[in-house]
């Protein structure tokens, strides 16, 4: 197959099928000048300005070395590019338009790269804006996933997803796994939620239960979800310089308290009255399970005899503390509802 030397300044790097397109580091612009181009770029001939098939990175570092020129070899959109296995299907097939087979090319010359969650989804954005998501999953699949890989399904999954919310999976701010989650949510929730999303790097099951907490919270209340969200403090929260774990914290009670106001309430009483009860000892007092009886368990780690007596002593004075009959009732004034108010 003959050569071709095209300046690399007459090629388009961005075209949508580039899409892992990225700028070279240094390292490849030094290399590509001390010891010239090793791998060859694909390119479409087209009668007129040449297609890039693959090869951006080589094509964009060597526009910054004066007088170079990208070497290519020439692949054809209108048929199979061969048998080997190692580039589109070898029978016609009516899915792979010249768009589609740009693709499959473009990822058959990345063949063995690390594909990360956002590369697979960028890919997916691309086929599918050409093929089905059947099509993309079987002509694209075996490029992208091992066989026993469940990223194809979460990629379909996230793919009825706003494109908006990519950036997001390539920050690590959300996982690929909540996809589906996400895509079963309304539009002016999901709108109303993304600048938590931004905001706080989310494992799978904290974002589950947040979205629970909200949906059921605006069921429940009958207002909009960015009203409820307005309202409990959650969306300031991002701007008071805290630590990323005590943001998620925050972020999470306060969307628990939209979900469960009667129950955080009692909960922060509880606490509140606990503390003060066991002042000054390690004895530590829990409530009943849902607050469903007036008891409590009090609870101490002991070393030695003398920790016992010490805790025999502090439990004998919480004994006749005031604190303690305020707080086995502590829920007896507590509404059962837990609609947000």
């Amino acid at each position: 197959m003959q050569p071709l030397f095209l300046h690399p300044r007459d090629l388009d790097i961005a075209a949508p099928h580039l899409f892992w397109a990225a700028p070279p580091d240094a390292a490849l612009v030094d290399s590509l000048a001390s010891l010239g181009q090793t791998t060859p770029a694909l390119v479409v001939e087209t009668g007129g300005r040449p297609i890039l098939a693959a090869g951006s990175r080589r094509a964009a570092a060597l526009r910054a070395i004066r007088g170079s020129a990208l070497c290519a070899v020439a692949v054809s959109l209108d048929g199979p590019a061969g048998d080997d296995g190692h580039g589109p299907a070898s029978v016609p097939d009516p899915a792979v338009t010249p768009a589609v087979r740009l693709g499959l090319y473009y990822l058959a010359s990345n063949l063995g790269r690390a594909v990360t969650d956002a590369m697979a989804v960028a890919a997916g954005r691309y086929f599918t804006a050409h093929a089905g998501v059947d099509d993309f999953v079987r002509l694209a699949g075996p490029y992208l996933f091992a066989p026993d890989d469940r990223r194809a399904r979460f990629v379909t999954r996230w793919l009825a997803l706003p494109p908006s919310l990519d950036a997001l999976l390539a920050s690590g701010h959300v996982p690929l796994g909540t996809g589906e989650l996400l895509a079963g949510l309304d539009g002016t929730t999901l709108e109303a939620l993304t600048p938590l999303l931004g905001a706080v790097r989310w494992s799978r099951g904290s974002l589950a239960g947040a979205v629970t907490w909200i949906t059921e919270a605006t069921r429940l209340a009958g207002c909009p979800a960015a009203t409820l969200l307005a309202r409990c403090g959650v969306l300031d929260l991002p701007g008071r310089g805290l630590s990323p774990n005590d943001l998620t914290a925050g972020v999470l009670a306060g969307l628990r308290r939209l979900r469960y106001p009667a129950l955080t309430t009692l909960e922060a009483r509880f606490a509140a009255l606990s503390r003060e009860l066991a002042r000054g000892s390690r004895v530590k007092v829990k409530a009943s399970q849902g607050f469903e009886s007036d008891a409590v368990t009090l609870e101490v780690t002991v070393k030695s005899p003398a920790d016992l007596a010490k805790a025999a002593t502090d439990m004998a004075a919480m004994a006749s503390s005031p604190v303690l009959p305020r707080l086995l009732t502590v829920a007896h004034d507590d509404h059962d509802s837990e609609a947000p108010a």
